[in-house]
């Protein structure tokens, strides 16, 4: 018995692997697809139904069935539709999961974001991409690095498990994320400056300013 069991489970195993392959790499890979299968799916099932109660029974309920038939196709139609537009939202969504924050309770005067500055820095909280850059001017009195650092600690605490540990290519679309996102003075942010200066920011956590920077962030997204 026990051989059996393992048996059918490999058989079982493979036969799974064999559906999902179909259904996410043919059937979800565009939504024509994903229509034709749904309305031959339907098709088989008014077959199967005429086979089973004959086909006169499909010629005597015909209106019903092609009311049946119209629905169907709209209803398909827009399933499309929606997993069309599902596709398009997700590109709207940074990969990085945020901790829970209250946004009545972020101080942005903190960090000197305007009103824009601020509805953007919003939508990155809701795990969204902004649609206008940021323009991030606090710390230039100290120069560029310390701006990015600033960046480097507000994310370490926005970002669920932080930044520090960030590698290869999570940390490249890190990087990537506060490039699409975020102007500093109006300049563009490089990507062999943030690795550099997250090197450093990383080598620094125990000085003073560092500390300092930390508790300006907290407090600015109410953590403190």
């Amino acid at each position: 018995m026990e051989k059996f069991i393992l048996n059918a489970g490999k058989s079982l195993a493979k036969w799974r692997s064999g559906i999902n392959y179909f259904l996410e790499e043919k059937v979800q890979s565009s939504s024509t697809n994903l229509i034709f299968f749904l309305l031959s799916t339907f098709v088989i099932f008014i077959l199967s139904f005429s086979l089973f109660f004959g086909f006169e029974s499909i010629t005597d309920n015909f209106l019903v069935f092609l009311i049946l038939i119209v629905a169907m196709i709209v209803v398909l139609v827009w399933t499309a539709i929606f997993y069309e537009s599902n596709k398009h939202l997700e590109t709207d969504r940074h990969n990085f999961q945020v901790v829970s924050l209250n946004k009545f309770e972020v101080r942005f005067e903190l960090l000197s974001l305007d009103n824009e500055a601020q509805k953007q820095f919003i939508r990155l909280m809701k795990g969204m991409r902004v649609k206008n850059k940021i323009n991030f001017t606090i710390g230039n009195k100290s120069g560029d690095s310390a701006n990015h650092r600033i960046l480097f600690v507000l994310f370490d605490e926005l970002f669920v498990g932080g930044v520090q540990e960030l590698f290869g290519e999570r940390r490249r679309s890190f990087f990537s994320l506060l490039m699409d996102s975020f102007l500093m003075n109006n300049e563009p942010l490089k990507e062999n400056t943030l690795k550099t200066s997250f090197s450093a920011w990383k080598n620094d956590q125990e000085k003073i300013n560092s500390r300092n920077q930390r508790k300006l962030i907290r407090q600015m997204l109410g953590i403190e």
